[in-house]
């Protein structure tokens, strides 16, 4: 029996904690797809295509050109697997930092509010608190409706006219054309609202956080996987110009390679770059706000710095007056003030890790191979 595809577009509800809190009610209804066409689609396209290459696996030989065909279907196939996680991710990212409580009142909110206060602390701090939480609840509704907006199905129709440039189309192909508009337009929504995090809210890293990047690697994520979506076919590009370069001249791969080598070398350049558009610029915004916010933190640290050195001089100076006890609980406060300033010396101003550029720079590793080879055979065939 087949799973219902609704689970593979929609917040993982297990995964979501009883409240009654507004936002994460949202969350749990989040759907990224609501179609019901459109979900189980795009639920079995992708095996449709692993299908497909098994049936022309059995039935027909297999040689160079049949090798290139099933493995641009193994490329759509595993970019459609991948915009699958990316829909599941959309809801528990945003979950992520609205629970972590690093989208806080904006200083100038919360300043306006103390100037017409009439009442107690707690009361405007709640108030304040429910005006935020109002805000992020229509953002996240926004999201949904615009993923969900007709919109999408233009962009699929302008995609699949795209098709008609071509010498040579199938019906099917239409109809692939048609998905991947779709896929693009939630592509494109998902990194505008990464982007409008930093733009509509006051976000407060926080120092110390287990990710490294003060607790907002959850964003940093999605834009890696909304960036895997079009590095897969970069992927698939670079490996079809490498293959012209390990491979023994006059074999058919080799010549299967040269073939395309000069249509693949052009079209390489183009997911490679929408990749790392689809990657750096959402975060931008949220990058800026970091630069903001180490400044300030920053200025902490520098007065945490000049109190060690108080208690360094002190120490130094005072060490044969002062008693035991007393030179032991200075040493002690000293080696805290030290432990706390390393650990928090090194303030991040990027919404993501080592560990996510890591995997983001493997990616890409093969198609920079595919550039950089291309760009070396152009050099050596220059007089």
């Amino acid at each position: 029996m087949l799973a219902d595809p609704h689970s593979f577009f929609s917040a993982d509800a297990t995964s979501m904690n009883d409240s009654m809190d507004s936002v994460k009610q949202e969350l749990e209804a989040f759907k990224s797809i609501r179609s019901a066409f459109m979900k189980w689609t795009l639920y079995l396209l992708p095996w449709f295509i692993l299908a497909t290459i098994v049936f022309i696996i059995f039935n027909y030989p297999v040689n160079s050109g049949t090798v290139m065909y099933i493995t641009g279907l193994l490329t759509a196939s595993m970019s459609l697997f991948t915009f699958r996680i990316l829909m599941q991710k959309i809801p528990r990212t945003f979950k992520t930092i609205w629970d972590r409580k690093v989208v806080v009142e904006c200083e100038s909110v919360s300043s306006d509010t103390e100037q017409d206060s009439i009442g107690p602390d707690e009361f405007e701090n709640r108030k304040d608190r429910d005006r935020l939480e109002m805000g992020y609840l229509e953002f996240i509704q926004n999201l949904e409706n615009l993923m969900n907006s007709p919109f999408q199905f233009l962009s699929g129709i302008l995609f699949s006219l795209f098709v008609l440039t071509w010498e040579y189309s199938s019906k099917a192909e239409f109809i692939i054309a048609f998905i991947i508009g779709i896929v693009a337009w939630k592509m494109i929504i998902t990194a505008i609202y990464v982007w409008k995090m930093g733009e509509d809210f006051c976000l407060e890293p926080q120092l110390g956080h287990a990710d490294k990047c003060g607790g907002l690697s959850p964003l940093g994520d999605l834009c890696l996987w909304n960036a895997l979506i079009v590095t897969i076919p970069a992927v698939y590009l670079g490996s079809w110009i490498i293959i012209g370069i390990i491979t023994e001249p006059q074999t058919q791969y080799f010549l299967q390679s040269e073939e395309y080598s000069a249509l693949f070398s052009k079209l390489l350049f183009v997911p490679v770059f929408f990749a790392m558009v689809a990657f750096f610029l959402p975060l931008w915004s949220t990058h800026k706000l970091m630069l903001r916010w180490k400044e300030k933190k920053q200025s902490q640290l520098d007065h945490l710095e000049q109190y060690i050195d108080t208690l360094e001089c002190k120490i130094l100076e005072e060490a044969h007056s002062m008693d035991k006890n007393e030179c032991e609980t200075i040493f002690r406060e000293r080696e805290l003030m030290d432990h706390v300033y390393k650990q928090n010396k090194m303030i991040p101003v990027w919404p993501f890790n080592i560990k996510i550029i890591f995997k983001l720079l493997l990616s890409q590793s093969i198609p920079f191979f595919g550039i950089i080879s291309q760009a070396l055979n152009f050099i050596r065939k220059l007089p």
